[in-house]
């Protein structure tokens, strides 16, 4: 078992606002699958204590190097945002195998959570090996050029992101995509465009969740009614020009201002006619 202390750093809130999915909690325990890596986690205050990796891995993935108190800083524009960090501080964003990244949101396109963790099991049944952590066992994330049978990729009810996921096995690898984190953001979300089945939200995911672009915003339908209504009176307002304005007002960290506004309005407001009621000031939470 590794132990280290920890400064402005919360395990759940990290691990539970939808940036990742192969996890699981038993008891305090968090089981967390990251590619080829599964190890167990979990936190009692300022202390974490971790089992299957090692502690230089648990500081890269999740970002305990950098200094969260600065990004914070920069982001806490208004006091929609300040109510968001003042709730959820100690949410950070992991650093996660672009791979698997890529293939997960790929998955989520025009479903929920479960189903998405679903899908993604089914694929590392399939193509991935088998592991196992104190008793407990799980399969590896399929590395590209392993998920090579599409029957198989269908029988994992991934629908019509099947032919998307079996393009990308076939058409890419892992130095493709870690080469994109020395681009400029607009050519490697561009890049990633070119993928079949990668609109802006999933290709702003991988960049924000995976290669280190902290100015990506991923926008999917709650955030767009979020900032629609906190930013914009509630106007109707293209994704583009939302993530335009999010890039402008909260600068080189505005992916960790949407993680923050996601989710005290998912976990905290329950609806936007809540949220409207708190940004009226008629609602203190």
């Amino acid at each position: 078992m590794g132990k280290m202390k920890v400064k402005d750093f919360n395990l759940e809130y990290t691990l539970e606002c939808g940036q990742i999915f192969r996890i699981n909690r038993v008891d305090s325990w968090y089981y967390v699958n990251a590619q080829d890596k599964f190890f167990k986690i979990n936190q009692v205050g300022n202390e974490i204590t971790f089992h299957g990796v090692d502690k230089e891995f648990i500081i890269h993935f999740f970002s305990l190097n950098e200094n969260l108190s600065k990004i914070l800083k920069e982001i806490d524009k208004d006091k929609y945002i300040r109510k968001s960090i003042d709730r959820y501080r100690g949410l950070r964003i992991i650093k996660q195998d672009p791979w698997e990244c890529l293939i997960s949101f790929i998955c989520s396109s025009a479903s929920n959570i479960p189903r998405i963790k679903s899908k993604i099991k089914a694929l590392s049944e399939s193509f991935g090996n088998k592991i196992s952590l104190d008793g407990v066992s799980d399969y590896t994330f399929p590395a590209p050029g392993k998920i090579n049978d599409y029957k198989k990729v269908l029988n994992a009810k991934t629908g019509f992101r099947a032919k998307y996921i079996f393009e990308a096995n076939n058409s890419l690898n892992i130095k493709n995509l870690n080469s994109l984190r020395t681009q400029s953001y607009n050519n490697a979300k561009n890049e990633l465009k070119k993928i079949n089945g990668v609109g802006d939200k999933v290709a702003d995911c991988v960049l924000l969740f995976s290669l280190g672009f902290y100015q990506a915003i991923p926008v999917d339908t709650w955030i767009k009614k979020t900032m629609q209504l906190l930013y914009f009176d509630n106007a109707t307002i293209s994704n583009e020009k939302i993530r335009e304005f999010g890039l402008d007002y909260f600068g080189t960290y505005a992916g960790y201002a949407q993680q923050y506004l996601f989710m005290l309005s998912r976990n905290d407001m329950g609806t936007t006619s809540r949220l409207q009621l708190w940004k009226n000031g008629m609602l203190e939470e």
